[in-house]
């Protein structure tokens, strides 16, 4: 790989299958498949990675059953993308498959195993997949003093989304650690051949032209342009400098939204959301901004348990103008509960009916410019003995960072928040051009302002 890792062998985990042959793509991996192909020739941005430590007495042996086993059982990790002759994508499944784990150790023997194994992954993440040969998981395992130590999961989006992942982990680590038998682990989700085929039935077509005809309401309704252009002429999508992304760490928005959550009976997205659209109306100059959410769509029993991609689009459109905190947070929550509802549709009649509402109001394209997604855990209400505390004291100081430029972006603002270390962090991904770095912090501070003030505490200096 480098001089830094050896390449000391490989293994190979083999996997029969009764399934073999093609069906039509779902909804959701046709939506992550168009934003990867869109992104090329940086879609490896999309490359999702997980490190597993390997227990104590586990194997070489023991490591490979264990991969052999969760293959075996989800069919998403063994699902090829090829095209039909008109270029449409397909799923195809084969009767048996050959996965290649090769070992590395790092050349120095000294070498912290935290660092080395980061690189691991940063290099095996850092490929795009090529769906239509390849496997959408590569795997790799990092050893010191001759046993495996670590292994590396790296996963394609359109095999796998951030829920399906963190099962597939869950279940990897649970029989690494020996603490479940195969036959022990829960049943199997519903499969991808087998939600296409759910797709195709009557009932899945009746409520995909329900959320159709939700989408041309919002697309109607919604503005053309979100961000007025500044002057000049713009780089190219593909300037390295084009886009960027800057984050915030800040406990006290961390425990000012659980207040504002459990005082007006809504969850803690839903504050986050609200407090984003407050932003962007005054940030824009629009009344109302579109934004794009992702839903999970794992509400049906048979979804939950799935490891693959379920994932869904939706939109809301929340007035802003003139309205109090309170009652912006109540119109998101029954915006984002309605858009919910409207999940999930046909990728590809979506995709013509953007086109035909934009062609209908003579513009280019609707601009659905800000997208968000929350990744925090569901929380305990405040007051809750889960909840630590976290109302107790001062506020430790909120914390920016630059995280560098990204690759292409088809949006201007993508918002998403995660937390590390019991603390929330706001990322804003945007485009440069209309938000620069210095701008794209002051939308997070204002954020941050808007919901600490709404709990009745002072914002950090």
């Amino acid at each position: 790989m480098n001089d830094t890792l050896d390449r000391t062998g490989e293994h190979q985990v083999l996997v029969t299958s009764a399934r073999d042959g093609q069906a039509p793509l779902t909804w959701a991996q046709r939506l992550q498949w168009d934003d990867t192909e869109w992104l090329k020739p940086h879609d490896h941005y999309y490359n999702q990675y997980r490190v597993l430590a390997v227990p104590e007495g586990c194997g070489p042996p023991e490591l490979l059953e264990c991969l052999r086993v969760v293959m075996s059982r989800h069919e998403s990790l063994r699902t090829r993308f090829p095209l039909d002759a008109d270029g449409t994508p397909r799923q195809r499944l084969s009767a048996a498959d050959e996965l290649a784990v090769p070992v590395y150790r790092a050349v120095d023997p000294d070498r912290d195993p935290a660092a080395a194994v980061s690189e691991l992954a940063a290099r095996l993440r850092g490929r795009s997949f090529d769906l239509t040969h390849e496997l959408p998981l590569r795997c790799a395992v990092l050893e010191h003093d001759g046993r495996p130590r670590h292994l590396v999961l790296v996963v394609s989006h359109v095999a796998i989304d951030h829920t399906g992942l963190g099962l597939l982990t869950d279940e990897l680590e649970s029989l690494l650690s020996g603490r479940t038998t195969p036959a022990e682990l829960q049943p199997v989700g519903r499969r991808p051949f087998e939600q296409a085929a759910e797709e195709a039935g009557a009932v899945s077509r009746r409520r995909s032209a329900a959320a159709l005809d939700y989408w041309a309401e919002i697309l109607r309704a919604a503005p053309a342009t979100t961000f007025d252009p500044p002057g000049g002429a713009p780089p190219p999508l593909d300037d390295p400098l084009r886009f960027g992304q800057v984050s915030m760490s800040s406990p006290a928005l961390t425990r000012a939204c659980r207040t504002v959550a459990d005082r007006l009976g809504v969850s803690g997205t839903t504050v986050v959301m609200a407090a984003l659209n407050a932003v962007l109306g005054g940030l824009t100059g629009r009344e109302r901004v579109p934004l794009k959410l992702i839903a999970s769509n794992r509400g049906p029993a048979e979804l939950r348990t799935t490891v693959g991609i379920t994932i869904a689009s939706c939109v809301t459109l929340v007035p802003t103008g003139g309205r109090s905190f309170a009652e912006i947070v109540r119109d998101t929550g029954h915006a984002a509960l309605r858009a919910y509802r409207k999940v999930p549709c046909d990728t590809v009649l979506l995709s013509a009916l953007r086109a035909e509402v934009a062609a209908e109001r003579g513009v280019p394209r609707i601009d659905l410019a800000c997208g968000f997604n929350d990744l925090r855990a569901a929380r305990p209400p405040s007051g809750d003995p889960a909840d630590g505390g976290a109302h107790a004291g001062p506020a430790a100081p909120t914390r920016f960072t630059w995280d560098g430029n990204r690759p292409r972006q088809e949006v201007t603002l993508w918002y998403w928040v995660n937390e590390v270390d019991g603390v929330d962090v706001h990322h804003a991904l945007v485009d440069l051009w209309y938000l620069p770095a210095e701008r794209t912090e002051e939308l997070l501070r204002n954020v941050e302002r808007i919901v600490v003030e709404a709990a009745g505490e002072s914002t950090p200096g």
